[in-house]
C-alpha cells in the first residue's frame, strides 16, 4: 500500500473514532436517552479505532 495513503487512511480512522465515541455519549446523555443511536456510534468508533489501531501497526520482519 501506498505509504501516502495509508498515513491517511491511519488519521481519517482515529478521527472517525473519536467522532464516533464522543456522539454516543452525545447522545446517550440526551434527554430522552437514544440508546440506539448511540450503542450504533459507539460500535461504529470502536471499529474504526481498531481499523486505526491495524494500520498504525508496524510490519513484521
Amino acid at each position: 500500500m501506498n505509504p501516502s495513503l495509508k498515513i491517511f487512511l491511519t488519521i481519517f480512522c482515529y478521527i472517525s473514532a473519536v467522532m464516533g465515541v464522543v456522539t454516543a455519549v452525545l447522545h446517550g446523555s440526551a434527554k430522552p436517552a437514544q440508546t440506539t443511536s448511540a450503542v450504533i456510534a459507539g460500535v461504529l468508533g470502536v471499529l474504526f479505532l481498531f481499523g486505526g489501531m491495524a494500520l498504525s501497526r508496524r510490519p513484521r520482519h
